[in-house]
């Protein structure tokens, strides 16, 4: 069977259907690629403006949304735009970088700030001192010949002696051999013995003059010499005196004990004027000056003020503690209990300082590493920036600032050590994600 005729016409209707079907395709992707040129700008122009949000410890933590950061828990920040970005500056401190922190961060480490203040500097500066005996008037007692200790008049540390006062007697065969000899040659100058040939009376006076001179190399003082010419009797126990005023510090004499050329028997002190030994940090040098007027305070007289001044500046700087060592001179007061001012006590100096003015802040703001100093001065918006400064004298709980601040910025006083902590974590990302780093 064949298929029955179709109508005339519709082969050519189909055909004309799937040219139009194909025409309207061709427009339809002519429209759609040129829709995609006409917006492609703009899409990209949509896409830079789109806010982005970052964490400021942590740089490489980024995302489109607010939020808090997965590592630290800070809240993000808005990210600036590469355009509007301003030139970052290199911190001023090697080691650590400027920061930026929220408000609710601020009020949870606890920060306080301060402006810099210019006022006066002036008043005292205070040091720790520690009381010593004069040497002036410190004496070591010992003997030049060798013997025994025969008796002691002094038996205690801590007894107070008079000049010349016996101390103990010691008896010592070379120095009764001296006094014989003295006796005998003073005897035959004084006519013991006739001469029997010219020059004698030269002669007898020569030994005269060796004999006492023997006694005399042998540390025996002329008014024991004369005694014993006096008397016409040698001394079996040479008495060994005082030379000073003073106070026993130390007795190494035991009655019966054998002694030897240069043994410190006694060290006697005169402490009616006693040294204090004060140490003073490197930048106050120059406010000290020898003469300057000092007061001394302790604390077992609580309330009570000894007056001295600066007697000596010593030449060397402790190059440990980087102080400076001072010597002041204070005269001694006593009473029944003896003298007030005791070798080995701890006390508080007041050096008065000449008056001057300069920029301070609290001594607390200011982080002191050792070789350098800096601070944190604070911005508008939570940001933080290191900043290296030279300090100067410091007066109480103020330093003085010769350079790096000026009047009137604000720096961080309480809190700087986290902020610190921050700032030097903040410096190590940096450089990790640097993208100069080698």
């Amino acid at each position: 069977m064949t298929a029955p005729d179709e109508p005339k016409g519709v082969a050519t209707m189909a055909i004309v259907r799937w040219v139009l079907v194909a025409l309207a395709a061709l427009v339809a992707v002519v429209s759609i690629a040129s829709a995609v040129r006409t917006r492609s700008p703009d899409t990209s122009k949509a896409g830079s403006a789109q806010q982005l949000w970052q964490c400021p410890m942590h740089p490489a933590i980024i995302q489109d949304h607010p939020g808090e950061c997965p590592i630290c828990g800070m809240t993000l920040v808005p990210k600036a735009k590469a355009s509007q970005r301003a030139p970052e500056q290199k911190p001023a401190v090697p080691g650590l970088s400027a920061i930026d922190l929220t408000p609710e961060r601020i009020q949870l480490i606890g920060m306080r700030t301060e402006p810099v203040k210019r006022e006066a500097l002036g008043g005292e500066l205070r040091a720790v001192g520690v009381v010593a005996p004069s040497e002036r008037g410190l004496a070591q007692i010992t003997t030049r010949f060798a013997g025994w200790i025969q008796k002691l008049t002094v038996s205690a540390t801590g007894e107070r002696v008079r000049r010349g006062q016996v101390l103990a007697t010691v008896y010592s065969p070379d120095v009764l051999r001296a006094q014989q000899e003295l006796l005998v040659a003073r005897g035959w100058s004084a006519g013991g013995a006739p001469p029997t040939h010219g020059g004698s009376d030269a002669l007898t006076a020569g030994l005269d003059t060796n004999a006492r001179r023997r006694l005399e190399l042998l540390g025996i003082p002329a008014q024991e010499i004369d005694d014993v010419l006096r008397t016409g009797k040698a001394v079996d126990a040479m008495p060994i005196r005082s030379p000073v005023d003073g106070t026993v510090i130390a007795k190494n004499a035991v009655a019966g004990v054998a002694v030897q050329p240069g043994t410190v028997l006694f060290e006697v002190a005169d402490l009616s004027q006693v040294w204090v030994n004060a140490e003073i940090y490197e930048q106050d040098i120059a406010r000290i000056h020898v003469g300057q007027q000092a007061r001394l305070e302790l604390a077992s007289f609580p309330g009570e003020t000894h007056a001295g001044k600066v007697q000596f500046i010593y030449p060397v700087l402790d190059p440990g503690s980087r102080t400076l060592k001072l010597r002041l001179e204070f005269k001694n007061r006593s009473d029944r209990n003896g003298p007030r001012l005791r070798p080995g006590m701890y006390g508080t100096v007041f050096l008065d300082l000449p008056p001057t003015s300069g920029l301070t802040v609290p001594a607390e703001a200011v982080v002191d590493t050792g070789d350098s100093h800096y601070l944190f001065v604070a911005k508008d918006g939570g940001h933080f920036e290191p900043r290296a400064v030279k300090v100067g004298a410091r007066v109480k709980d103020r330093v003085a600032i010769l350079a790096g601040v000026s009047e009137g910025e604000t720096i961080v006083t309480t809190g700087n050590f986290l902020v610190d902590s921050e700032s030097r974590l903040r410096a190590a990302i940096e450089g990790q994600t640097s993208p100069e780093r080698k």
